[in-house]
């Protein structure tokens, strides 16, 4: 009888061991599993300007901030759909500042931000047989998504366009300088205004940066300020023209005619 009751305490404590082993093998793999399914931070640009943030996926959640042309953001990994605005598509991202909001997915692209430093062709693959009759322009800026030799896929809105082109580029054709890509959003800006006097005052505060000097883009600006200038020039010196070239005919009847009473 004791040796029964021997046995059956043990099989009640081998099958407690058990369960107790079993029960934290399994919180163990939940861990592991919560852990690996943890969202991964990606890094991302904004291919847009003046793109809002909210606090939820949706145009009437709450505004927090914006983020500018060639800004560098984290994507977090969540995203969601607005089923009010056409299923409209938002993803999650954090800001250089570590605040954290929703913006529109078709606005930021996984990648880094480059600008264009010359006028650089687009194709469809790398390799120059493919080219298109696409290209980019100098200072448009664009999001870097893959490299391939001496090739680079990159996606952005060329300066005039009404949206994206995406396609392949040579890396030669672009920078990844963060002074270049700031004096190129800055420039874009300038350009676009109709007023000439007060296009060149913006043209000028660029130039007028410190911390802009060493942009590539510096002697194509001067050169922009310069013609404007030149142009300025020529609309001033018009009505003095006109004016000297009318007191020259005057001068000229007034002659003629003391000629006349003196005969």
């Amino acid at each position: 009888m004791k040796n029964y009751y021997y046995l059956l305490s043990c099989a009640i404590l081998a099958f407690g061991l058990f369960s107790c082993s079993g029960n934290e093998n399994k919180e163990s793999e939940e861990k592991e599993s919560t852990k690996q399914e943890a969202p991964k931070m990606v890094d991302a640009v904004s291919i847009w300007d003046g793109i809002s943030v909210r606090e939820e996926p949706s145009s009437d959640g709450k505004w927090i901030s914006s983020i500018s042309l060639g800004e560098k953001v984290l994507i977090t990994g969540k995203t969601a759909v607005d089923s009010t605005e056409k299923n409209r598509e938002y993803v999650e991202i954090k800001l250089g500042d570590d605040q954290q909001g929703w913006v529109v997915k078709d606005f930021v692209v996984e990648g880094t931000a480059v600008t264009a430093v010359r006028e650089a062709q687009i194709f469809k693959r790398p390799d120059l047989l493919t080219k298109t009759d696409k290209s980019f322009s100098s200072m448009d800026v664009l999001a870097l998504m893959d490299t391939k030799d001496e090739w680079v896929e990159v996606k952005g809105k060329k300066q005039g366009d009404k949206w994206f082109s995406s396609g392949w580029v040579k890396r030669t054709d672009l920078s990844d300088n963060e002074v270049d890509i700031a004096v190129a959003v800055y420039a874009q800006k300038a350009l676009e205004i109709e007023d000439e006097e007060e296009r060149s005052e913006a043209i000028q505060e660029i130039l007028e940066n410190e911390s802009f000097t060493s942009s590539q883009f510096i002697v194509d600006l001067k050169d922009e300020l310069d013609e404007l200038n030149s142009e300025e020039d020529e609309v001033l010196e018009g009505p003095v023209e006109e004016m000297d070239s009318t007191e020259t005919e005057t001068k000229k009847e007034v002659a003629q005619t003391d000629e006349a009473v003196s005969e």
